[in-house]
């Protein structure tokens, strides 16, 4: 995000960092990353080694459209947990999965506890619904204020930050950890 929040405009993220997005692939290759339909749409495409789980309210829709397919619809919670899912052996470049109901989902993923991590990449809503369950946030700080019509939601009060995992003159990624875990502080 932003100094003033902001995390996209009109769509698209308003900036180009390329160690960001190297970091960014070295963390989630071989895991499950999660978005919201614009998010993915965005991106233009599945990022490679990775299943998108990409929430949509019209999933049977967006299998038809050719940026998604081929898509997985439906009876997702049985392939969470199929060894080539977990493996990664049999991951195609182009694995993604629609997905209606994020609770169910998450119900599913937590049931099952695959071996592969659950990354939540966008956007702003997702996050918003979703950060009170994250054991861990990775969030990319850029230096600088700009226009935007998406914004990161308020955390700051319920984590604490526990390493700088990169650093550099445009942009930190600061490593955070909820304040109370399991009921605990």
């Amino acid at each position: 995000m932003s100094q003033n929040r902001v995390i996209g405009a009109n769509g698209k993220i308003p900036w180009h960092l390329p160690e960001d997005f190297r970091w960014f692939k070295q963390l989630t290759m071989g895991h499950f990353i999660l978005m919201g339909r614009k998010t993915f749409e965005s991106i233009g495409k599945p990022l490679p080694n990775r299943t998108s789980i990409v929430i949509t309210r019209t999933p049977r829709k967006l299998a038809k459209d050719p940026l998604f397919a081929p898509a997985l619809v439906g009876n997702w919670r049985p392939r969470l947990g199929r060894s080539f899912q977990l493996g990664l052996t049999q991951m195609t470049e182009r694995d993604v999965w629609l997905v209606r109901d994020l609770r169910k989902l998450i119900v599913a993923y937590e049931q099952v506890k695959p071996q592969r991590k659950l990354f939540v990449v966008g956007g702003a809503n997702i996050y918003a619904q979703l950060l009170p369950r994250c054991s861990d946030l990775y969030l990319t700080q850029v230096f600088r204020e700009v226009e935007g019509d998406a914004f990161f939601p308020e955390f700051e009060g319920a984590w604490r930050l526990v390493d700088v995992p990169l650093k550099t003159n445009d942009f930190e990624v600061r490593h955070f950890q909820p304040l109370i875990k399991n009921g605990t502080e």
